[in-house]
């Protein structure tokens, strides 16, 4: 028997031949930017994952942790993929307390599922990354994704208050704790949470849950860019609790424009100001938002508020194959220029957080990767000299290859190949996604 044979014969009673695909055509469907595992292993507890990570390290067999799949383009290109372990077996709500505001569950459970449990109790999980449906809530921590919705509410980094977490030599470490007043090991959540499953597979996750407002709207002003910059900039720095706060160019609004109250014109900017909160508060925040947007500002009704939302929070990042998104991160005081540089380029659509400094650079078509990359050379350029970086969070493989995913220099890299030493020896973790050869 050959060595994978028997490798493959181990991992299957782990988790049963019904659950282990090694078939050629089957394992085509998990394969990433080229890459095609040679098996995917499907477990049902922490247990068995634990199980199976221990396997592959001992058998050194590169590991891919997935849960729906939704947001795997982020991180570099992949090397070799030995197993895929999928995590969309371990699908079970733990424990709900709707008093103490917080909620177990598994990481194959789905951000949609999730929030229309804990709906039912007039709470929400404060977080609203795209595909919500789609998305797991391992795949939201693993990746640190957060939405519009980070402006008041942070990333799930700020949510998350616990987790159990399987590591390559078999054991299952628990990190934080239940409620929202133990903060023991809270670090280690930070750890793990963001690290694109290169440190451990994240099995089961605490977090901290929000009351679900009682009304929400979204002001919106369409203005030329310099001035939609200013306006962004005094809401921010402004005394109102703003749920969000988004700019947008032409390109970005698509199809969103009709929905919008205000006349999106050719190369002008699109102010969007979220208000979450009971009504009164709401209806007071709306009048503060007209006195500084002055004339020509305009609701978002809340029939179509959730729908503008799901826009906004969408147009940051893509599925498409082979379409670029670029996230660039600046003092709030450049991003006006960063979204001005951006929409003079042809075809791109750029997105600004003004509240937290990002912008989300978009370009759907392809054809010329030579030129794509000049102008990421540029962003990057243009956000270091504003003492901020720039990160290529999707695009072609050769795109990839060519400009350096998470820039020239990483800072802490020492720190964090010994980190990567420590918790996974074998290097098995993460197919080379965060950091090369590892």
């Amino acid at each position: 028997m050959s060595v994978l044979s028997s490798a493959l014969r181990s991992l299957e009673q782990i988790v049963g031949e019904e659950h282990l695909v090694s078939a050629t055509e089957a394992v085509s469907a998990y394969g990433l930017e080229g890459q095609r595992p040679v098996a995917v292993a499907m477990p049902e507890s922490r247990e068995q994952v634990a199980e199976l990570l221990r396997l592959a390290s001992e058998q050194r067999l590169s590991v891919l942790l997935r849960g729906s799949g939704t947001h795997l383009y982020l991180g570099q290109a992949p090397g070799p993929i030995g197993l895929v372990l999928s995590l969309g077996r371990l699908n079970r709500i733990v424990e709900y307390d709707a008093d103490d505001l917080t909620v177990t569950a598994e990481a194959g459970v789905t951000l949609g599922e999730l929030q229309r449990v804990v709906g039912d109790q007039g709470q929400m999980l404060p977080l609203d990354p795209p595909g919500p449906d789609s998305a797991t809530l391992g795949g939201i921590a693993a990746t640190n994704l957060a939405g519009p919705m980070r402006m008041r509410h942070g990333t799930p980094r700020d949510v998350v208050l616990g987790l159990r977490v399987a590591l390559t030599d078999g054991t299952i470490v628990k990190t934080g704790g239940k409620t929202v007043k133990n903060v023991a090991g809270y670090e280690l959540n930070k750890l793990f949470v963001g690290s694109l499953g290169t440190l451990g597979a994240i099995c089961q996750l605490t977090v901290r849950l929000t009351p679900v407002p009682e009304a929400k709207a979204i002001m919106v002003s369409s203005l030329p860019p310099s001035e939609a910059g200013a306006l962004a900039a005094k809401l921010a720095a402004s005394q109102l609790e703003l749920a969000t706060l988004e700019v947008a160019n032409h390109a970005a609004c698509g199809k969103m424009r009709a929905l919008l109250p205000v006349t999106v014109e050719s190369g002008r900017h699109v102010v969007f100001a979220g208000l979450m909160a009971d009504r009164e508060a709401v209806a007071r925040q709306e009048r503060e938002v007209r006195a500084l947007a002055g004339d020509g500002c305009g609701r978002v009704d809340e029939e179509v508020a959730g729908e503008v939302w799901g826009t906004l929070r969408s147009a940051a990042y893509t599925s498409e194959p082979g379409a670029v998104v670029a996230r660039a991160s600046v003092p709030m005081s450049g991003a006006a220029a960063i979204m001005e540089m951006v929409s003079s380029w042809e075809g791109w659509s750029a997105i600004a957080r003004a509240g937290s400094g990002l912008i989300y650079a978009r370009l759907e078509r392809t054809d010329d990767l030579p030129e794509i990359s000049q102008k990421l050379v540029t962003l990057r350029r243009h956000s270091q000299d504003m003492g901020g970086f720039t990160v290529l969070e999707a695009g072609p493989v050769g795109l990839k290859r060519a400009f350096p995913v998470w820039g020239e220099e990483m800072g802490n890299l020492d720190l964090m190949r010994g980190l990567k030493q420590s918790l996974d020896p074998a290097g098995i973790l993460g197919c080379g996604r965060l950091l090369s050869g590892q």
